[in-house]
């Protein structure tokens, strides 16, 4: 991970890069991601990256929505679409 170019996108993009809370939640999925290329072929880490994409654009559309466990409950109650 490239983080000072990362951090300084997040910069340009008007985010306060610096606030501990907002750099966990970016190292946390850019960790997921790192995860994701290393065990999966390269159409399934990028076709991840893009749901998940499309997802935070969807909840930043919808504050509203703030109930998780639907989602969960597709795949029985966890984050493990295995389980």
């Amino acid at each position: 991970m490239n983080e000072p170019d990362l951090f300084d996108a997040l910069r340009a993009a008007g985010i306060d890069a610096d606030r501990t809370e907002i750099r966990a939640a970016v190292r946390m999925m850019v960790e997921h991601i790192e995860m994701l290329r290393a065990d999966s072929d390269p159409y399934v880490a990028r076709t991840c990256m893009e749901a998940m994409n499309v997802a935070l654009r969807y909840l930043l559309s919808h504050p509203e929505v703030t109930d998780m466990s639907s989602f969960e409950n597709d795949f029985g109650g966890g984050s493990d679409p295995e389980a």
